[in-house]
């Protein structure tokens, strides 16, 4: 107590004005009830500060982690955009792919080696991914996909049924199928050498086929070559304006009136009656031969051969490549014949055969090969 005495003394004021006179004392106990006071409110102001400044390193912190967070939503935001990109553009190029096949091989304008590089390659078309589907992206690749899985399904059925009518008319006629693909009637001749395949639609990876697409083009390229051996088939009628005056086999010969092997069929007609080829094919026969008089023999390929014989003239010459309905030269009577008339043959591997079945098939086989009718009317046209 005696040091705060010393430390603070007794205060006097005197206050004085033209009519009064105060003096106050301040003693050491009001110095230091003040001084209490003074430390107080310093105290109290000091805690204000420091809240004030740890509230606000609070809202801080929250606001820069709540920065960061969204950042990293719009990262990966990116991240899904990128990928669905990736995936869209992936579908629509495969989608596209198949589009061009189907359109190449429905249409024609892609046969063979060139339509075997429109396969599509392997890999699923659909988007996956609940984000996919969220954006809205899928349907309309998904309504694509369907029409053509449909359209798909629908030329597979086409290529069986053409495949069967195919076969059935072959054995018709008494031919095999493996005459026009030796190796088996399941798979085509394919070789060559190995070419690696280029990177694919999307990825920057070589990918195989798509099998189902790749079944289908298999499946296509064995009717077109067993319609296209139809062309190779004789069947249209050698001549017209004609009666039938002999059939294929035994017969009584009109010469000798012996029984004897007939190989062809006659058919009686006026005298320079036109002659024609009964399918494509190279002349590799125009001559006098023998009993069979002026001759004219066309190989249609497959060991098939056509004989006409017994010609007033002869139009075409060895090596020559001739239409189905060109003419091969008139109707007469030269050789061993009673009288004007054409005999017609047809040879598989040189046997003879009934040449009836043949042009009993006419409708059929030429149904089966597109635009032939019309190119027959042509040469006839033409002839």
């Amino acid at each position: 107590m005696a040091r705060l005495t010393q430390r603070l003394p007794e205060w006097q004021v005197e206050i004085r004005t033209a009519d009064r006179h105060l003096q106050l004392r301040v003693g050491t106990g009001t110095q230091l009830m003040a001084l209490s006071f003074a430390a107080l409110a310093a105290a109290f102001v000091g805690l204000g500060v420091t809240g004030a400044i740890s509230e606000g390193a609070r809202e801080e912190e929250q606001a820069r982690a709540e920065m960061a967070r969204m950042a990293a939503q719009v990262e990966a935001l990116k991240a899904d955009a990128a990928r669905l990109k990736g995936q869209v553009q992936t579908t629509a190029e495969r989608i596209e792919a198949r589009q061009r096949f189907l359109d190449a091989l429905l249409t024609g304008k892609a046969r063979g080696p060139e339509l075997a590089g429109l396969v599509p390659p392997a890999g699923r078309a659909r988007l996956t991914g609940a984000a996919a589907q969220e954006a809205g992206v899928l349907a309309p690749f998904a309504e694509l996909e369907a029409q053509q899985f449909a359209l798909l399904e629908r030329a597979s059925a086409t290529a069986e049924s053409r495949l069967r009518d195919a076969q059935a008319l072959l054995r018709r006629l008494g031919l095999d199928q493996s005459r026009f693909l030796p190796q088996s009637s399941n798979r085509l001749g394919l070789g060559g050498p190995f070419v690696p395949a280029g990177p694919a639609l999307a990825g920057g990876t070589a990918q195989g086929a798509d099998p189902r697409f790749a079944d289908l083009y298999m499946s296509w390229q064995r009717v077109e070559l067993l319609e296209q051996a139809m062309a190779s088939i004789p069947v249209f009628a050698p001549a017209a304006n004609t009666s039938f005056t002999s059939g294929f086999g035994f017969r009584y010969d009109p010469f000798s009136g012996r029984g004897a092997m007939h190989a062809g069929i006659d058919l009686a007609g006026a005298h320079g009656e036109p002659v024609r080829a009964s399918a494509a094919g190279r002349v590799v026969r125009a001559e006098r031969f023998g009993a069979y008089g002026l001759t004219v023999d066309v190989d249609h390929g497959h060991g098939i051969m056509t004989r006409y014989a017994h010609l007033s003239r002869i139009d075409v010459s060895v090596g020559e490549r001739v239409r189905m309905g060109q003419r091969l030269g008139g109707m007469g009577s030269t050789g061993r014949s009673t009288g004007t008339h054409l005999h017609f043959e047809v040879r598989i591997d040189g046997q003879p055969v009934n040449p009836r079945p043949f042009l009993d098939s006419a409708r059929y086989v030429l149904a089966m090969q597109p635009g032939r009718p019309d190119a027959v009317a042509t040469a006839q046209a033409a002839n």
